[in-house]
């Protein structure tokens, strides 16, 4: 009985022993991972659940959050590495039509944590019943055929689309629309077109859904009797300077349309119009000109009656080497003589064939530049001199000249 009773009178003081060791525990893990409370500036995503399929969120405040969470250290490290494990989401099982505001529930996958605040605190949303309705659809021709040609009636994949949302969106559509452009449009059109929902104002009218979301379309392009495409044709005189080339001959534009009452005349005629002759006789460089078309009698051209003719003309490029050119010291120090070897060199030039075939090996200076240079044996490499013309070093033989200088 009495160790019992010793027993029994030392229970307290091992209760508060252990309390003392929780403490100091606590204390010492504590220390080590603090606790912190941060406010994570990633917007974390709201889900909605529970919806009523026959209903639709009209209006929704906010689409996200941002959390703010007190936790220890380690647990704020593994969370802003995973912070995809935070689920956001708004409840809205058992509600009907109308305006609520709701708390956004949020879930954190990590332990321990406590979440301060969340903002905003409230979500605002409208919820309506989702409303149906079939209309026609509106096709916008926007720009302008060609002369000589019209457009018959469009077909279209369907002609109807059907609108899904909210009715009260649905009444701000004034049409559904697909646009299609028949700028220079010669033959047939058939287009893949998407269709809106636009308001009174034309802009696209948010949260409603169309079925199909796009149409096919085909639209006959034809051109009118009388009217016929033809192609310019450019017609030259003349020969350009010796020793140049021809790089082009564009027209703008490169294709006309006629118009002849008389139908039989415009179907004998060639698929093309001459130019007036372009003079070409010793030109060196490249000239724009515009000139009239030759047109017999009945015809007419629709639109500007001359073209542009663009004269591309360039030199001709060759090469030539120069064999044995003497090799010029220049700059060579007071009371010092120079000893070059070699002292000749080949020189290889590439330019215009008019200005190489009057090339003579006077016409260049192959120089050795000495300035600074002390006495003393030298690789130094010479440079030519082309006298202004315009033409181009491609190598020189031998690269370096071995100088000697003394005094």
């Amino acid at each position: 009985m009495k160790f019992l009773k010793k027993i029994l009178e030392l229970i307290p003081v091992f209760l508060t022993a252990l309390v003392l060791a929780f403490v100091v525990w606590v204390s010492s893990v504590t220390s080590q991972d603090p606790n912190e409370t941060i406010t994570y500036g990633t917007p974390i995503h709201l889900s909605v659940i529970g919806l009523n399929p026959d209903l639709v969120i009209r209006d929704q405040s906010a689409s996200s959050v941002l959390i703010t969470v007190r936790a220890p250290r380690s647990v704020h490290d593994q969370l802003a590495r995973n912070l995809n494990n935070v689920i956001a989401r708004i409840n809205l099982n058992g509600l009907n039509s109308g305006t609520y505001e709701l708390t956004p529930e949020i879930n954190i996958g990590f332990r321990p944590t406590q979440l301060v605040e969340v903002n905003p605190p409230q979500i605002t949303l409208t919820l309506e019943q989702v409303a149906t309705e079939t209309v026609n659809i509106l096709l916008l021709q926007n720009g302008s055929l060609p002369i000589g040609y019209e457009a018959s009636e469009p077909v279209l994949s369907t002609s109807q689309v059907q609108m899904l949302g909210p009715q009260s969106k649905l009444d701000e559509v004034l049409n559904v629309v697909a646009n299609i452009d028949l700028s220079n449009a010669t033959s047939t059109i058939t287009r893949n077109l998407d269709l809106r929902a636009i308001d009174k104002r034309g802009n696209v009218v948010s949260s409603v859904s169309l079925n199909p979301k796009s149409i096919s379309v085909e639209i006959p392009i034809k051109q009118l009797v009388g009217y016929r495409n033809v192609f310019v044709k450019i017609i030259t005189t003349g020969s350009i300077a010796p020793g140049y080339h021809l790089t082009g001959l564009i027209v703008n534009p490169p294709n006309l349309t006629i118009y002849a009452s008389n139908t039989e005349l415009n179907q004998s005629l060639p698929s093309f119009l001459d130019t007036a002759p372009v003079n070409l006789n010793g030109a060196k460089e490249s000239f724009s000109i515009r000139v009239p078309l030759q047109v017999q009698d009945g015809i007419v051209i629709v639109g500007e009656q001359e073209v542009t003719v663009e004269v591309g003309i360039e030199a001709i490029q060759s090469s030539i080497q120069l064999f044995d050119i003497p090799v010029e010291v220049i700059n060579l120090g007071d009371n010092l003589k120079a000893q070059i070897s070699p002292d000749k060199v080949d020189v290889y030039i590439s330019g215009p064939l008019y200005l190489l075939e009057s090339l003579k090996a006077d016409s260049i200076r192959v120089l050795l530049d000495l300035a600074n240079r002390a006495p003393g044996t030298w690789q130094i490499a010479p440079t030519v001199d082309l006298m202004g013309l315009d033409l181009r070093l491609d190598s020189i033989l031998p690269a370096t000249i071995e100088v000697t200088i003394t005094k």
